[in-house]
């Protein structure tokens, strides 16, 4: 098996100390390239073949390769080629040592080779030859690690912008953030009035304190901004002694102190543009790489869709609290309506027992059939006044009074309450048997209200004659126990195409409508809502002239 040998010379700290692998067979020229290689202030590590190789830079913090022909030579094709795909391997420059072998120029590029010391070798030869490649390496490694800074920078800046809606800590991040990471003098943002996003104005100065940059003239810069966004690109001026676009006489206007360099980026989303960034220099000429103009874009279109999705969240919060102050109007309406109708209707209720009691004296029998129908419109009224402040209840989500309940209990009382009714209809209500325990939680008030309102509905659209059963059991579902209730009548039906709307609030049967049958058509609104409050489903099926049955379900108690 290849092996790595031991460094020639021991290292207090491996982190600071950097290699050279070096494969040379011939032993004098393995002498002269540690020789070489320790003077340059690298240790070497031997190494026979690829695995070794690769171990080695594994391991290692390896700048740096050297092999000689003998070792190209007997690599096969299979092993440069896996020397090259590692990614340890990948952009490590290596030295030929050719000897007085001729050079493979076709095994030189398949292995990567990037200069070589043909025939004999001199020792200050291949010392200038190391000490050119390591600077090219070490520069490239300077560059990448100011690259991998700067993305590491911007990638804050954008990280900041996800953690917050408020536009104005948007500006003040990324001039704050774009001046720092790119060592700016001044750096302006400036947005355009529009309904997208909110008109913001913010600067940056490196030195305090300083003169900010004016904004460019609008029409100016709206000019300008869409000419660079429709090219997909940012104006740069490496010096503003020798301009090389027109364009950027505009910017030397604004400018408190002679410009020496400028990046001019666009804010856009979509095909709209919505204002600009400018960064400034002023202490000299600047080169831009594309690295850095790709961040300062990337920035830009961060910020983009932060202002116009931040500039959306702050409209809806301001109309969803609206809607919330109407809401809490309407509430206060409602309850004050009910409390101003009910003080008359209870005083005309209540005279108009007192009439038909004959306290006033006795009442002729056609005055008694009227003042009947004046009873039952008032009452009738009284419901109607009851149901809108139900409603008006539930949309406020009043809290729920939350407390163990006997479904079956409720149920017996519910009937007895309602089999007058039924009676005086020759209408059969019955309550079928119940076997186990029927335990909930909720708000007894409410569930009564549900099944009054259901059990009311069945006597009232069954003709006489008629029955209606009520069935209460314990049923197990995928979401745990449950108690399900149903009521079933023999009535007149709903129709079919009625049924799914028959929760929406005033909505009434047509069959109900046409046979005049009285009712406000809101008494499945507030069912609805009650059994969905108490974490329930209803469920309605009916046949036309033959019946209807209704499903309430709620959670068992635990």
């Amino acid at each position: 098996m290849p092996t790595v040998l031991q460094p020639l010379h021991a290292a207090s700290s491996d982190a600071d100390v950097q290699y050279a692998v070096v494969g040379v067979r011939t032993g004098e020229l393995r002498a002269a390239a540690d020789t070489v290689l320790r003077a340059a202030g690298l240790q070497t590590l031997h190494v026979d073949g690829d695995s070794a190789a690769i171990r080695a830079m594994r391991d290692h913090d390896v700048v740096l390769g050297v092999v000689d022909s003998a070792m190209l030579r007997t690599a096969l094709p299979d092993q440069l080629r896996r020397l090259r795909q590692e990614p340890s391997v990948a952009g490590l420059p290596v030295i030929l040592l050719s000897g007085a072998q001729d050079l493979d120029i076709e095994a030189m590029v398949r292995f990567g080779i990037t200069d070589f010391v043909a025939g004999q070798v001199q020792e200050t030869d291949l010392a200038a030859r190391v000490a050119l490649v390591l600077a090219r390496s070490r520069a490239t490694r300077r560059r990448k690690v100011a690259a991998a800074r700067l993305r590491d920078d911007t990638r804050a800046i954008s990280a900041a912008l996800r953690g917050t809606n408020d536009p104005e800590r948007m500006a003040a991040l990324v001039v704050r953030g774009l001046g720092r990471t790119f060592h700016a003098c001044h750096v302006r943002l400036e947005t355009f009035a529009g309904e997208r996003v909110p008109q913001l104005s913010a600067a940056w100065n490196r030195a305090r304190p300083a003169e900010d940059l004016l904004p460019v003239p609008p029409e100016e810069a709206l000019h300008l901004c869409a000419s660079l966004w429709e090219r997909e690109t940012v104006l740069v001026v490496e010096d503003h002694h020798r301009p090389d676009d027109p364009d950027s006489r505009v910017l030397t206007v604004a400018a408190p102190a002679p410009l020496t360099t400028s990046v001019f980026a666009p804010l856009a989303h979509g095909d709209q543009v919505l204002g600009y960034i400018w960064i400034a220099g002023t202490t000299g000429a600047r080169h831009w790489s594309r690295t850095e103009l790709s961040l300062i874009q990337h920035v830009c279109g961060n910020l983009a869709h932060g202002l116009v999705q931040g500039h959306l969240i702050t409209a809806q919060r301001e109309v969803l609290s609206r809607l919330r102050e109407l809401d809490q109007a309407k509430t206060d309406f409602v309850a004050t309506v009910y409390h101003e109708l009910r003080t008359p209707l209870t005083s005309i209720t209540g005279y108009l027992e007192l009439i038909l009691d004959g306290s006033a004296g006795e009442v002729p029998p056609h005055m008694v059939e009227m003042l009947d129908i004046v009873g039952r419109n008032a009452a009738r009224l009284n419901q109607l006044i009851s149901d809108l402040l139900t409603i008006s209840r539930s949309d406020a989500r009043a809290s729920r009074a939350v407390e163990e309940i006997d479904v079956a209990a409720l149920l017996g009382a519910v009937a007895a309450a309602l089999a007058p009714a039924a009676a005086a209809n020759e209408i059969t209500l019955a309550l079928g048997p119940v076997t186990v325990p029927l335990l909930v939680e909720g708000d007894k008030a409410q569930l009564e209200q549900v099944f009054t309102n259901l059990i009311s509905n069945a006597v009232k659209f069954t003709p006489p004659g008629g029955t209606v059963d009520v069935l209460a059991d314990a049923v197990s579902t995928d979401s745990g126990p449950q108690i399900r209730v149903k009521i079933a009548d023999t009535g007149i039906g709903i129709p079919e195409a009625d049924i799914p709307k028959l929760f929406r609030r005033f909505f009434r049967a047509s069959n109900a409508t046409a046979a005049a049958i009285p009712g406000t058509g809101l008494g499945l609104a507030i069912v609805q809502d009650i059994v969905l409050q108490h974490g329930g489903e209803l469920d309605i099926n009916s046949v036309m002239g033959r019946g209807t049955t209704v499903t309430v379900q709620v959670p068992a108690q635990r």
